[in-house]
Formats: C-alpha cells, structure tokens, sequence
C-alpha cells in the first residue's frame, strides 16, 4: 500500500493526470537488467543516466546510489538530470561525470520535470527515475525489511531492482567549495566569543511539511537553550517574528542564518555542538558524508516514514510526538 503523508499529497493536479502509469514503466533496465549491459561492465563505458529533479533534500539523498554504482561499474559514466532550481545539491560532486540541468522555476515545475525528461532519454544503457513521489510502492527495502517504510528508500529499492550491492549505513554524498567554506568562515568570525560558547543551529521551516514545528515551538525551545553561553542560529528562507522575538529575549545570541544557503549551512553544522532538524533539505544536507557525527541532533518529524534514520541514526533522537511541553521536558532531563 502506498504511504499517504503530506510528502505524496503535495503533488499537483497536473503530475497526478499524469500518473496513471508508474514512471518506472521508463526505465528499461531497473526491473529486467540488461544482460549486454552486465556482460560489457568490466570492459566498456556504462551510461548511466539519474533524473532527479527535485526537491533539494531528495536530490541530495538520492546521491546515496552514486557509490554503489561506481563499484559495481568500475568505467561508469554518470549523468544526472537535474532541474535549474535545485541543482545546486550536486554541485562540486566528484562522482557525478554529467549534471545536466533542466528549467525549471518552483518546486512543483521541477517535481514534474520527472515525468517529462524520462521519457525522453537515449543512448544511455541504464536509466533511474527512482522520486519516492513517482515510486510510492518502493519505499521499503527487499533486502533489509528491519528498515521500514521510508521514503529514501525508494533510492535504494531502485539499486535493489538492479542488483546493485550496497552497504549500511546509507551514505549520500556533499562537497562544498572553498569558496563556500570561506563564506561561512567569515560568518562565523562575526559572532562574539563563536569558538567560546555553545553554538545551537535550529531549522525551523522546510519545504516538505513534513512536521509539525512552527513559529511557537521555535521561541519556547530557543527560550529553553538560550543562556549566557549559547548562540543560536536559525535556519529558514525569510526572518520572522519569531525569530527577531528570541533576538529580543537574548540579544546578541541569536542569529538568522538566512544569508548562508543550504549548502553553506551545512558546513555551519560542522561548527555547532546541537542540531534541531525537521526533515528539510538542511537536514538531508548535514545527513551527508559532509557533516560531522559528533553533535547532539533531534529531528522532529510527523512520522518515522520521513525521518533520515536509514541514511543515519548514530546520535540522533527521532521526535514524533505533537507536544511541546513533553520536547521541553525531554530536553531539561537531558540537560541540552
């Protein structure tokens, strides 16, 4: 049965006319593996084409596929088709040979970009077009049911149809640029006594509406973390009232961290001691090889169908519960 979350009811009426046929209908070679294909590996050049255009935490997740298909087709060349909007979570990726960018303008015209380049690829000798919102009946894995039901799993199940081998824990894959690194360097050198104080980055809001965090638990949790030796920096597109509320309670200890993408604060993660994450695209991005396993992280989710866990659970709490005063209390009894 196919899950039913906010995540695959986002779709808009146009993909779900479309989606009388399952995408993978598309891709040859994910069900039935070319033969020729397996033959040739240890000789010849394997194209592989990936159409994951949108959004970005998908994009970013679906690089868990990159190394195990390195691996198992050693002169590979891959090439992921991608959307203009949220390219930039391949950027500066050395396992990809090819990012090939479509345009796009918002989330739903890159979601659906899916069901139109697909179709329309050749000369490649594998084709994946694994979107957990296209593949909702793939989001648990043949091999390793202890797993679940997940949505990242749709990454994997289509390695799985392949008969490519991969390893657990799940690894996705993030490079920064130097340039990107400098830009948070000079962020951080801003802030009064950074290296001194505990530094705390909260995401707040996420494109996925996949949970129930919102402005109030925002002030009463940063209310809860902050004291005379805290920074927090807030993670979201726009500041808002909540945050400059908190800025007013502890000033000088609150930051918006608006001015820094994605990308860029993922490498701010690397520099604090706590993460409050909501399944958004800065959640899959600190979630890659790219960010540190150190931290104390909580991740607040609707359900456990969404969390990052089989990407990774080391040092992480997964919070479902609705209840604002059970998260304080659960965090004044662990003294974060």
């Amino acid at each position: 049965m196919r899950p039913t979350n906010r995540y695959t009811a986002a779709r808009t009426r146009s993909t779900m006319r479309r989606k009388k046929q399952p995408i993978s209908r598309f891709i040859k070679n994910q069900r039935e593996p070319d033969m020729s294909v397996i033959a040739a590996e240890s000789h010849d050049e394997i194209k592989i084409a990936i159409v994951q255009t949108g959004s970005w935490g998908d994009n970013v997740n679906s690089t868990l596929m990159l190394k195990p298909l390195k691996a198992k087709y050693p002169n590979c060349r891959i090439e992921v088709h991608t959307s203009t909007y949220y390219a930039s979570a391949f950027t500066n990726n050395p396992l990809i040979d090819k990012l090939v960018k479509h345009p796009s303008s918002d989330k739903n015209s890159s979601i659906h970009l899916s069901c139109v380049v697909t179709p329309k690829l050749t000369g490649y000798d594998i084709v994946f077009n694994p979107h957990p919102m296209y593949n909702g009946d793939k989001w648990t894995s043949i091999k390793h049911p202890e797993l679940g039901t997940n949505l990242i799993l749709a990454w994997v199940r289509a390695l799985e149809d392949q008969d490519v081998e991969y390893q657990l824990p799940l690894e996705t894959v993030l490079r920064l640029t130097n340039k990107e690194i400098n830009k948070v360097n000079a962020f951080c050198e801003k802030v009064p006594n950074f290296n001194n104080s505990r530094n705390i980055l909260m995401e707040v809001a996420g494109e996925s509406g996949q949970s129930f965090w919102n402005p109030s638990w925002t002030v009463t949790v940063g209310r809860h973390l902050l004291d005379g030796n805290t920074n927090l920096f807030i993670s979201r597109r726009e500041n808002s009232k909540d945050v400059l509320e908190l800025q007013q309670h502890s000033p000088g200890r609150v930051f918006f961290a608006g001015g820094l993408t994605i990308r860029e604060c993922a490498e701010l993660y690397n520099k604090c001691q706590a993460f409050f994450s909501v399944s958004s695209g800065l959640s899959n991005a600190c979630n890659t090889d790219w960010g540190k396993n150190d931290i104390i992280w909580i991740e607040t989710t609707n359900s456990e169908a969404v969390t990052s866990a089989p990407v990774r659970s080391e040092g992480k709490t997964f919070w479902h519960n609705n209840d604002l005063n059970a998260f304080v209390t659960m965090l004044r009894e662990r003294s974060i």
